[in-house]
């Protein structure tokens, strides 16, 4: 289980995430929505150690992560896929996965690269290319690849749909799933595509200035109106 209990983080003097709690069971997946600006990346950015907790505590099972750093929480199991994919434009699509194993050390790297490329044909057959070269689809199943290639309990992702054609966003849906039901990896999910989040995500937390508002199934906000125009805007 990841638990997240009442931490305080942000950046600078400027506090963001309020005493945040939230609990993701084993192998579930789950999405946390809110409108711009009410911390959700900020969150993700917590539990994956690239922003730092001032209070609170974020554990993996029985380990406290709180005060690890983030090459310690991906061996731990914890594996990101930013917001805007991140990847390295001007290494191969091999050279990306590689890098993620050489951070990480895994046991059996290349096995892990071999299975990468057989659940992804597409990064098989643009291994030689380079990331940069990759349309926009294509490079975030690099970046969820390289995030497999960790062989991650948990997979936190930041607006994966952004910037993405509709139909490669619902293959990205589909894969998500795939990788949860397959492999039993814990899904937490940072969105603002409703739709995209509830083909995802069984549970959803509703974020407001740096809380969680509200905990509710996901499909329930596909047919409640107020709390989408409340929460979210829309």
């Amino acid at each position: 289980m990841l638990a997240v209990d009442g931490i305080r983080a942000g950046y600078g003097r400027t506090t963001v995430l309020h005493g945040l709690s939230l609990t993701v069971e084993d192998g579930d997946m789950v999405a946390v929505l809110g409108r711009n600006g009410v911390g959700k990346s900020t969150l993700l950015k917590a539990m994956v150690g690239a922003v730092p907790v001032t209070s609170g505590t974020i554990r993996l099972g029985e380990r406290d992560l709180t005060r690890t750093r983030t090459h310690q929480r991906a061996r731990a199991g914890i594996a990101y896929v930013p917001q805007g994919r991140d990847i390295f434009p001007g290494l191969t699509v091999l050279d990306n996965l590689r890098v993620a194993a050489y951070g990480t050390r895994p046991r059996a790297w290349s096995q892990a690269l071999e299975q990468v490329l057989e659940e992804f044909p597409v990064l098989h057959a643009k291994r030689a290319e380079r990331g940069g070269g990759l349309s926009g689809g294509q490079q975030q199943i690099l970046a969820l690849g390289r995030a497999l290639m960790t062989n991650p309990r948990v997979l936190l992702l930041d607006e994966p749909s952004e910037g993405i054609q509709p139909s490669i966003v619902d293959q990205i849906a589909e894969t998500v799933c795939r990788i949860n039901n397959e492999r039993g990896i814990t899904v937490v999910l940072v969105e603002q595509n409703l739709d995209f989040a509830a083909k995802i995500a069984r549970h959803a937390y509703l974020m407001d200035k740096g809380e969680i508002v509200r905990d509710l199934p996901a499909q329930n906000l596909l047919s409640d109106r107020a709390l989408q125009h409340e929460f979210l805007g829309v």
